[in-house]
């Protein structure tokens, strides 16, 4: 047997820590051999390890990097038979090092840098701007792009594909793309026709699927926009912004730019203000080239981009589970960039804003009078407090690596950007989103009232539903082929589709209970720790609670966001069945339409 120990009977004082290098375990499975035996498959290796039950026991309690001591001290509490046995329990932990089923966090950040430098970037198409019905906010962006480009003597095409629904508002979008300075082309709806009836000469059968993927429809578009995009410039890295941005980059006062953090759970930071002046003022300009350090990171290897960084120092791995960061290595591509926003926010709601941290939330209710401008969240700084390496981003991308094939976003509805970074997980499940702790300035003119989303339960729309369910079947697909996962993915719509209507229903009513629940518990946990909170914050806190719970308890049908209220049980599945069978009907036809268009 490789491993058998006999830790003995030792009354040893516990010694004063030599060092603080952490190490966590492997991941791997284990095969019962005997009552007190088993064999142990290191998941990255292939290579089995026969350990007694206790060793692995031990392994067990190890998958945290924390320095050997407190392993040691953790092991021996948490196993009664190994009480008072640290010495006896180092001699193991030290075997498991020296047969690498526990390693250090040094020598795992070593490998993550690796780089063989081989991984070439594909050419840089320019900045896609999403326009629509804002004549005024697109002057500004584009005014504020050509002095951004000015100050750091740089070049970015702009493609600005128009989602307007006003003839006049088109009008203008083109006469503004034709006297600008920058280097713009406009994409108004005569382009986007031509370019639809193209594509229906070369897959007529293919029609009805084509136009729901990039024709214009009912109700708010912009993921066509994106789909239009990522077909036009297939084979090219491209920047997206929609047209309340400004290329106008900030600093938070505390932004920590030379650190990393690797956790895929790292928060966002928040800093409020009654008016843009007063975010300003708690930011600082950004004197490099934010653009094109997100456009050059863009396509990289991870790996790639921390060894062109040494400067960039990585947060402690303390805490963090081996298994959890083995999500990412030296060759995970980097298919999306993104960074904060100083300004408006990118979320509709404000459900967020109830979950800050401590210091954060005692920003948010300080008075009464800046609460109720806070809750509108209307003007605040929105940023990473370091790097950070996402699975995929919280908010649309500024950057996208579209060199290999890249999935479709849902062409209607809000979350589209959810629903595109999830299937971009699902097609490279190794790929990391790079958010950098700088911000771009993001003003909406028009107001949005979120305070609204206090009174009514959480109801996510179809483009959540999908995106959350394709990541949760996801680990279940094991090839590395984009295309060939993208499949797996339309197997996955198609045997949802078919399952019977109670199951339908049930799978609905579950996703909104556990999306609810999650709030409630999060809320309650808050609710908790926080001593005398401010009525006004507490009285909308509790009816958040309230119409979450009232939702869960309630027997009526489980309706997604946007859908009419007054179909019934039946009613809903044969809506769900229908916009599930469209989304699989596309995933049918959108590889051939990236390949041709890639070709051209």
């Amino acid at each position: 047997m490789e491993f058998e120990f006999n830790f003995g009977e030792q009354q040893l004082t516990p010694q004063a820590p030599q060092d603080n290098t952490l190490y966590a375990s492997v991941a791997g499975i284990a095969q019962q051999l005997d009552q007190d035996e088993l064999v142990f498959m290191d998941y990255e290796t292939g290579q089995n390890h026969v350990m007694t039950v206790q060793v692995l026991q031990a392994m067990g309690l190890t998958q945290q990097f924390r320095p050997l001591h407190e392993h040691i001290q953790q092991i021996a509490t948490a196993i009664p038979a190994l009480k008072n046995q640290q010495q006896a329990i180092q001699k193991v932990l030290q075997f498991l090092i020296d047969k690498q089923l526990i390693i250090s966090a040094d020598d795992w950040l070593n490998k993550l840098r690796q780089s063989d430098n081989k991984h070439a970037q594909t050419p840089y198409a320019g900045m896609v701007v999403r326009t629509c019905d804002r004549p005024e906010q697109l002057t500004r962006l584009l005014d504020s792009l050509v002095s951004y480009q000015k100050q750091h003597n740089s070049h970015h095409p702009v493609l600005v594909f128009d989602d307007s629904r006003s003839e006049s508002n088109r009008t203008a979008n083109e006469k503004i793309c034709q006297k600008s300075t920058a280097q713009v082309t406009y994409h108004g709806s005569s382009w986007q026709q031509q370019f639809i009836t193209m594509l229906h000469h070369e897959w007529p059968k293919d029609k009805k699927h084509i136009d729901w993927l990039l024709a214009r429809q009912k109700g708010f578009t912009g993921g066509r926009v994106w789909n239009l995009a990522l077909l036009t410039l297939s084979g090219k890295r491209f920047c997206f912004f929609d047209d309340d941005y400004l290329m106008q980059p900030r600093v938070a006062e505390g932004a920590q730019s030379e650190l990393i953090n690797l956790s895929d759970q790292a928060p966002l930071s928040v800093e409020f203000g009654l008016n843009v002046r007063a975010i300003k003022d708690k930011s600082l300009d950004f004197k490099q080239d934010l653009l094109q350090n997100m456009v050059s990171a863009c396509g990289l290897t991870f790996g790639q981009w921390l060894s062109e960084h040494p400067q960039i120092a990585t947060n402690s791995l303390y805490g963090l589970r081996l298994m959890d960061l083995d999500r990412m290595t030296s060759s995970s591509p980097i298919k999306t960039t993104g960074s904060g926003t100083w300004g408006s926010p990118r979320a509709a709601g404000n459900y967020w804003l109830y979950l800050l941290n401590k210091t954060q939330r005692e920003a948010f209710w300080q008075d009464r009078e800046t609460y109720l401008d806070n809750i509108e969240a209307s003007h605040l700084l929105h940023y990473a407090d370091n790097y950070q390496v996402l699975t995929k981003p919280y908010f649309a991308p500024s950057s996208i690596d579209n060199g290999d094939f890249m999935p479709f976003a849902m062409p209607t509805g809000v979350n589209e950007d959810h629903f595109f970074g999830s299937l971009t997980e699902v097609c490279y499940p190794d790929n990391v989103s790079l958010q950098f702790p700088m911000m771009m300035g993001h003003l909406q003119l028009d107001e949005r009232d979120r305070s609204q989303m206090n009174h009514i339960a959480r109801r996510p729309g179809l483009n959540s539903f999908v995106a959350d369910y394709l990541t949760s079947v996801s680990h279940h697909f094991y090839g590395k082929d984009a295309i060939q996962r993208f499949a797996y993915a339309r197997t996955a719509i198609a045997d949802l589709i078919h399952n019977p209507d109670q199951m339908l229903i049930n799978r609905l009513r579950e996703y909104l209970s556990r999306t609810r629940s999650q709030l409630i518990h999060q809320l309650q946990s808050i609710l908790a720790e926080v001593d005398n909170p401010p009525i006004y914050w507490q009285a909308d806190v509790k009816e958040l609670i309230e119409a979450n719970g009232a939702a869960i308890k309630s027997d009526q049908t489980p309706l997604l966001k946007d859908w009419p209220e007054d179909l019934d049980d039946r009613a809903c599945v044969e809506l769900l069945r229908s916009e599930l069978q469209q989304i699989a009907e596309a995933m049918d036809v959108w590889p051939q339409l990236w390949e041709f268009c890639r070709a051209q």
